[in-house]
């Protein structure tokens, strides 16, 4: 039985990943132009860094540098003059690197000047290298379209290092990082290895099942195998998009009446200036946004239009965009002064309270969202007063009770966004997501298919599906436009 497994497994190495890898060699060979740019960002800086990649890359050491090429330590950083190529006037001293073909991040011939970071040093250099032959300014995201080409990366890496590069929170960057050193790939390389030795248990069950007196148990036991993956696909699936939430960040709305604390909130919470605060109602007439850092997780913090009734169509307009600011948020931050009592109304349990406020303040109300009640101006009211343990109070004015708001607000983006250092790696963009709904899919009709005793070979047909959406996750199943990998690279900054 095993030897047949061995001669039918490949049966199932789909002739595409062959052409696929071919097309990726052939598309890094086809590269005629060395590209070049600024790796180190535009602010002025101690040092900034060149990178040059392409197949004339030492020519840059020859002829800006005067070094024989045979002189040249790869990997090693040499201390020279760097010179203008045409007239050999002095540029800056500065530290060249060379990283020969294929151990460079790119996969081809790679070099880079080390060079001082002021305006005029970096702009001499780049017009230098643009006087080279064959040399031109790369674009946004090529040099790691090439690594992607000549097969350094993978797609999810390539969207690791993209999330890495613009994380401006600890978790997102331990998210990033996770993706970006190949943690995600391996676990969709994995499921599509799985899937591909049952397309060659099912192959060989077809094939030779008769002929080898293979039994019914042999379907059983592949039957078996692919549940137990639907089953662990199905369980990444239902993350509630903890990873993508994690990546762009929690959407918080503050709701609640005219004058009860909201843009002072916002204020507090920003450390500046966001809204302007008035005693008299109707201030904010827009849905305000600031982007913030709360216990390490990104969040998007939305201002709004005090809810009442009104007349005036420019504030209704207003109030109609702070409750679908609500019905969109992930979290609903309803903010109640607590000075118009009664002190009964925040006595009862908080699910209860929330769905009055919503009733009261004409807001859906849907028990599976996440609500946060804050009752504000505690400094009016008596420090005594009763309530639920799970219900913050704060005083704008004094920023009493602050910290034991941020601890219950910590605690719900907890449980929104995924923690990189506890779980396993999670989705974290939609194209990602639609690869697996469907490989899910697929699994679910071949199982279908076997329990009803049908087409075996339909049922195959379902697997090789499925192991093609897995691969197109990592790029490594049938790819076929263009288009993805343009959206792709183009979030990618020049010079990286």
């Amino acid at each position: 039985m095993l030897a047949v497994l061995k001669s039918t497994r490949c049966l199932y190495q789909p002739s595409f990943m062959s052409n696929f890898k071919y097309q990726r060699r052939c598309s890094t060979t086809t590269h005629r132009s060395t590209i070049f740019a600024l790796s180190s960002g535009l602010s002025k800086s101690a040092i900034a860094v060149i990178r040059v990649s392409g197949p004339k890359s030492l020519d840059v050491i020859h002829r800006m540098t005067r070094r024989k090429k045979d002189s040249v330590i790869p990997r090693k950083a040499l201390l020279c003059r760097i010179v203008d190529p045409k007239n050999e006037e002095m540029l800056d001293n500065g530290l060249v690197l060379w990283f020969p073909q294929p151990h460079s991040f790119t996969g081809e011939n790679s070099v880079e000047l080390h060079v001082h970071g002021g305006v005029a040093v970096v702009s001499s250099v780049i017009n230098a290298l643009h006087k080279l032959p064959g040399f031109r300014l790369a674009e946004a995201g090529e040099f790691t379209k090439r690594a992607y080409l000549a097969g350094k990366l993978d797609a999810t890496e390539v969207e690791g290092l993209a999330d890495l590069l613009r994380a401006e929170t600890e978790t997102q960057r331990r998210q990033a990082i996770r993706q970006a050193t190949g943690e995600l790939a391996g676990l969709y390389n994995l499921w599509r290895t799985r899937v591909l030795t049952c397309m060659a248990h099912l192959e060989a069950f077809i094939d030779f099942g008769e002929d080898q007196d293979i039994g019914e148990e042999v379907l059983g036991t592949l039957r078996n195998s692919v549940q137990s993956l639907k089953a662990e696909v199905d369980s990444h699936l239902n993350d509630n998009r903890r990873g993508e939430r994690l990546r762009s960040g929690v959407k918080v709305a503050i709701i609640g009446e005219p004058n009860a604390g909201k843009s002072s909130l916002i204020n507090i919470l920003g450390r500046r200036n966001v809204a302007i605060v008035s005693p008299h109602a109707g201030t904010t007439r827009d849905v305000l946004e600031i982007s913030l850092d709360i216990g390490g997780f990104p969040v998007v913090l939305c201002d709004t239009a005090g809810l009442r009734h009104s007349v005036d169509p420019v504030e209704n307009e207003g109030l109609r965009r702070a409750r679908e600011a609500a019905a969109t948020a992930d979290l609903v931050i309803i903010v109640m002064d607590a000075s118009r009592g009664p002190e009964s109304l925040w006595q009862q349990p908080v699910k209860d309270l929330i769905r009055h406020e919503c009733e009261r303040l004409n807001l859906s109300f849907n028990a599976e969202n996440n609500y946060l009640v804050l009752l504000n101006k505690l400094d009016l009211v008596s420090p005594n007063v009763n309530r639920p343990p799970e219900l913050s109070a704060i005083s704008c004015k004094t920023e009493k009770g602050l910290g034991e708001f941020l601890v219950h607000l910590e605690g719900k983006l907890a449980e929104l966004c995924a923690n990189p250092l506890q779980e396993s790696p999670l989705i974290t963009s939609s194209r990602q997501r639609h690869h697996v709904q469907l490989a899910s899919g697929h699994l679910e009709k071949f199982l279908d298919i076997v329990e009803h005793q049908g087409d075996l070979a339909l049922a195959g047909e379902y697997l090789r599906r499925s192991a093609n959406q897995l691969g197109s996750i990592t790029a490594r199943g049938k790819i076929d436009t263009e288009e993805m990998l343009d959206v792709l690279f183009r979030s990618f900054c020049i010079g990286k």
